[in-house]
């Protein structure tokens, strides 16, 4: 049975996907957006939503479930803690009032010994919700067509050389867009689907076992360098002091310091999903 969702930051890579997904399925989708994209689709009602104004309650009418995917990154405003945290405030008290479930999409950068500003803000973002009635969906490396993985790709064919950061020694867990967009629909059918589940396949990679698949996928011609990850990040901060924007930054490499595993086999089997591991969903992607 469908479900009307609103979903919040539909513009985004995750909440397009989901948009996207959900339309297949024929739900009621309601897009809440800063700015109706130019591509829209006919059969989603899209809604102005600004993190920084009041939510607006009659968005949320006769909606069963909210996928709260918005976020303001610290780059780009520089008051994006507050904006962030109250306006997730709002929503959870808004999905209180209105017994409304809330879905939170945050990542496998949130956690105790995070130090990048976006793992330790989506942690404070987590936090916020009762994990007695609401979900938060911690999700490990996406692999799709769009985001991280498409500007590594395009690095890689226009790159003689590429840096390994550290060595590339991180660790990394993957999970494939289909699989995310899935579980996503899994949490909103099952009514007893609540608290905290961690999307991606249990196989734990380097970053540097990912790098090489991927060009050897592509075929290209690239020599790995490896970099002190504290010159890096020294680097980083030295260029974004003098304004001049390189292709990596420092919350980047901070980010790539505290790399964490989660367990997500108990989500698999909570979900009843078996989600693909990297080379699979590399095949899928980059291949097909």
């Amino acid at each position: 049975m469908s479900k009307i969702i609103a979903i919040t930051g539909a513009n985004g890579y995750l909440g397009n996907s989901l948009v996207i997904h959900f339309r297949s399925k024929s739900w009621k989708i309601k897009a809440l957006v800063r700015n109706k994209p130019a591509d829209f689709f006919e059969d989603v009602t899209y809604c102005n939503y600004e993190m920084k104004s009041p939510l607006n309650e009659f968005d949320f009418e006769g909606v069963d479930c909210v996928i709260h995917a918005a976020y303001v990154k610290n780059e780009v405003d520089k008051n994006s803690d507050k904006i962030n945290l109250e306006a997730t405030k709002k929503l959870v008290e808004l999905c209180n009032e209105k017994n409304i479930k809330l879905v939170y999409l945050s990542s496998f950068s949130a956690h105790k010994e995070a130090v990048s500003h976006y793992g330790k803000h989506k942690l404070a973002c987590e936090q916020l919700f009762n994990l007695q009635k609401d979900v938060v969906l911690k999700i490990g490396f996406v692999i799709g067509e769009q985001g991280i993985l498409a500007e590594i790709v395009k690095r890689i064919k226009n790159s003689s050389f590429f840096p390994l950061v550290g060595g590339g020694q991180q660790p990394l867990q993957t999970i494939c867009i289909n699989d995310f967009n899935l579980s996503v629909e899994k949490v909103l059918l099952g009514k007893d689907l609540i608290g905290i589940y961690n999307l991606a396949h249990e196989e734990v990679i380097t970053m540097e076992v990912f790098y090489k698949y991927i060009v050897k996928l592509l075929r290209a011609k690239v020599s790995f360098i490896n970099v002190p990850t504290s010159l890096l990040l020294v680097g980083c901060l030295f260029f974004e002091k003098l304004g001049i924007k390189i292709p990596v930054s420092s919350e980047n490499v901070l980010g790539l310091k505290k790399l964490t595993t989660f367990n997500t086999i108990d989500t698999q089997k909570e979900l009843n999903i078996k989600f693909k591991d990297y080379k699979e969903s590399m095949s899928i992607i980059l291949i097909n």
